[in-house]
């Protein structure tokens, strides 16, 4: 009878893409926020604020309406139980890796974390207002929907997003890098490049645009390291 023969060189590792699958739930959550986030501001940044009543009404109720129901509606609200889902895996990564707890920086992430997805939600709904009473109230839209009434909506849902979110989200990512470098989550170069879009959020003028990219661009890179030293074996599979 033959004895069963010991594999040669040791273990086999498991495949680069399961192990890219396997435990990487802030990864793949931070990466849907970012998608859907972008898509449904996009969206919703296209309601014009300087148009009549009669084009306004219009607008609403064509196919911009439409598409600003579906931002609204759904990809805002699912691009934020994504950042929430983002939150909580990428703590409990952090927590498995730093040799130290940090209960204050802890507690400034999800707090902060928290209240920029609560503002990103009243935004939404903000955005929403004007196609919503066009669409639930048509006999009556042209007296319930003014020039002056959308216009207000948006502009608030402006100031919210770009003014209170935003710096909420610059504070997010302050503690979240932190926290990453010092558990050696995230390289040092990421830090360096975290810290500037930190600034950029808390000192930015309200009138750039481009601002609204920096917290989904930094969530998609903050995933794919995630991603990338997991693939790599470099986090260990929890």
């Amino acid at each position: 009878m033959t004895e069963p023969q010991e594999p040669t060189g040791g273990a086999v590792p498991p495949p680069v893409r399961a192990r890219l699958f396997q435990g990487s739930g802030a990864g793949l959550a931070g990466l849907l926020f970012a998608v859907l986030f972008v898509v449904g501001f996009v969206i919703l940044d296209q309601v014009p604020d300087s148009a009549t009543r009669e084009d306004l009404i219009e607008y609403y109720r064509g196919a911009g309406g439409s598409a600003v129901i579906v931002a609204g509606f759904y990809l805002v609200p699912f691009s934020g139980l994504a950042f929430l889902w983002f939150i909580a895996a990428s703590r409990h990564r952090l927590r498995s890796l730093a040799r130290r707890e940090d209960p204050l920086l802890d507690t400034v992430q999800i707090t902060a974390g928290v209240l920029f997805v609560a503002m990103i939600f009243v935004a939404a709904a903000a955005a929403v207002t004007g196609v919503s009473a066009v669409r639930l109230n048509t006999s009556n839209a042209a007296d319930l929907v003014t020039l002056e009434q959308a216009s207000t909506m948006t502009s608030y849902a402006q100031t919210l997003l770009m003014i209170y979110a935003f710096r909420t989200a610059g504070v997010f990512i302050l503690a979240s890098t932190t926290r990453g470098l010092r558990a050696k989550l995230f390289p040092r170069w990421f830090a360096v490049v975290s810290f500037l879009a930190v600034a950029v959020l808390l000192l930015s003028l309200t009138s750039v645009r481009a601002v609204v990219l920096v917290v989904p661009l930094w969530v998609a890179v903050a995933s794919a390291v995630i991603l990338f030293r997991r693939a790599t074996g470099q986090l260990e599979v929890a």
